[in-house]
């Protein structure tokens, strides 16, 4: 794989911000964060997986 790659990049960024993003907006509305946290953490994981698999399955 090489890291250079510019979509693959894009992709992870854009996975890190879906990580941040519900968060911020619950703290944002004054509510505890911690159920959205959880939940971010326990499912963001699949995205770079995804992605991962994705590009090996192009690489063939």
């Amino acid at each position: 794989m090489d890291m250079s790659d510019l979509e693959f990049w894009a992709l992870l960024t854009i996975a890190i911000l879906g990580l941040f993003v519900p968060v911020i907006i619950v703290w944002w509305k004054g509510r505890p964060i911690m159920p959205i946290a959880v939940l971010s953490l326990a499912f963001w994981p699949g995205a770079p997986i995804l992605a991962l698999r994705l590009r090996r399955r192009q690489d063939l």
